[in-house]
């Protein structure tokens, strides 16, 4: 084997190691979730609480709303952990369940904002 594909090789082990490492470095905190460890649950919640408002902050653009749908898309989360299959980082997945809720309180608003505009008419 020359030199180049032995650096190559040596590469892709590595990156799928830190790969690999990056996936499970929580495994531990959502294998306790799983069981209902309210523990890992408030530590995981500590881990993700931030971006996730943030996110929702984004969409709705409303402080206490943006509260509101973090908190329930958490508990949501823990309520269908089993359903987490570990094909992506649980940020993502928790990130998801965050966009989707948000999605679904402008959608509200926007359906509650055309039946009174209409009413008005």
């Amino acid at each position: 084997m020359g030199a180049a594909t032995h650096i190559k090789t040596s590469l892709y082990v590595k990156m799928a190691n830190v790969e690999a490492a990056f996936r499970n470095l929580h495994q531990d905190l959502l294998d306790g979730c799983k069981i209902g460890d309210q523990k890992a649950q408030f530590q995981i919640y500590k881990l993700y609480y931030k971006a996730m408002y943030n996110t929702s902050l984004r969409i709705v653009n409303d402080t206490m709303e943006a509260e509101d749908i973090m908190q329930e898309s958490f508990l949501a989360a823990f309520e269908k952990i089993d359903t987490y299959s570990g094909t992506v980082s649980f940020g993502a997945w928790l990130k998801k369940i965050v966009v989707n809720r948000s999605l679904d309180a402008l959608n509200k608003k926007k359906a509650v904002f055309e039946i009174l505009s209409h009413m008005l008419v």
